[in-house]
C-alpha cells in the first residue's frame, strides 16, 4: 500500500452519471481540475492535463488502469509534472456512491515515493479546493439539465 495517501469524500447533489462525466471528459476536467485536458476515456485509455501558472505550464499525464462507468476510476500517473516515469507509483482512484438522493465521492491520492509532511499538507488543501470546484461543477449540470428536462417537459404538454 501507499506510504502516503490523502483520501476525501465529498457529497454531490448529482447523478452517479454526471460526476463519472466530470471526472472523465476533457471539457468537463477543464471546469474544475486543470486548464488544458485531453481524454481518452476508456480502460487503459489516456488522460493528459495541463496547469498554467502565469507563466509556467506544468503538463501530466494518465492511463486508466480501471474505468467502470458510473462506479468508478482509477489513473496511474505516468508523469505527474515532475517527469515520466513508465514504473510511477502515484495513483489517483476515484469511487462513486450514489445514496440517498446525492452522491459521495471518495477520492484517494496515494503515492509511494517519499513526500514531507508540510508537502503532503499542501496536497491535501489542493484536493480540498478541486473537490469543492467538482462539486459545485456537477451540481450546476445536474440543475440544468433538470431545468433543461422540465421545460422539454411542458413544451409537449
Amino acid at each position: 500500500m501507499s506510504k502516503n495517501i490523502i483520501e476525501k469524500k465529498v457529497w454531490i447533489q448529482a447523478s452517479a452519471e454526471i460526476i463519472f462525466q466530470a471526472l472523465t471528459k476533457a471539457k468537463a476536467l477543464e471546469q474544475w481540475f486543470c486548464d488544458k485536458a485531453a481524454s481518452n476515456p476508456r480502460a487503459e485509455g489516456e488522460l493528459t492535463a495541463q496547469w498554467n501558472d502565469g507563466k509556467t505550464k506544468r503538463k501530466g499525464r494518465a492511463v486508466f488502469t480501471r474505468f467502470e462507468p458510473p462506479d468508478g476510476l482509477t489513473l496511474r500517473w505516468i508523469d505527474d509534472g515532475r517527469g515520466e516515469n513508465e514504473a510511477a507509483t502515484h495513483i489517483l482512484n476515484y469511487d462513486v456512491h450514489p445514496r440517498s438522493g446525492m452522491t459521495e465521492l471518495v477520492m484517494t491520492d496515494g503515492d509511494e515515493s517519499e513526500i514531507d509532511e508540510e508537502t503532503l499538507d499542501f496536497l491535501a488543501q489542493g484536493w480540498n479546493a478541486a473537490l469543492l470546484e467538482l462539486k459545485d461543477y456537477c451540481e450546476h449540470k445536474e440543475r440544468a439539465a433538470k431545468k433543461s428536462s422540465a421545460v422539454g417537459s411542458m413544451l409537449k404538454k
